[in-house]
């Protein structure tokens, strides 16, 4: 991908299969991002109170969408042996003007991965994890 290619949106997705699980989708056009929390029905802790949160900086989360070259992510990671029942499945489908990238993983992620996660949070004021 050429740094000159404008990226029009992103997805992502954090699954726990006991837990929490998130999903994010940034439109980059329309500066806007929308944000879903959903629990197992097991899980009985509040949902993240968003009346407390301070958004951040499209602008800057663009910047480090950028600085990421998520575009070179590997399509998939996951761990070779053996078989997981319980962990965290993510996703990420990168939107641009001439491609879409995808990459996903099980437990396994890419090199910047926390910082992804952290600008994420930074952007929408929520836990991302």
């Amino acid at each position: 991908m050429k740094v000159k290619e404008t990226i029009h949106s992103l997805i992502a997705a954090i699954d726990g299969f006991s837990g929490i699980s998130y999903k994010v989708h940034v439109d980059f056009y329309r500066n806007t991002f929308t944000v879903f929390e959903w629990r197992n029905k097991d899980n009985c802790l509040p949902f993240t109170n968003l009346e407390s949160k301070s958004i951040g900086s499209m602008e800057e989360f663009k910047r480090a969408i950028y600085l990421m070259r998520i575009w070179e992510w590997e399509p998939s990671y996951r761990k070779e042996a053996g078989i997981i029942l319980d962990g965290k499945y993510w996703s990420v489908k990168l939107n641009t003007k001439h491609n879409i990238y995808e990459s996903e993983g099980m437990e396994c992620f890419p090199p910047d991965w926390k910082r992804f996660c952290h600008e994420v949070e930074k952007l929408t004021g929520i836990p991302f994890r």
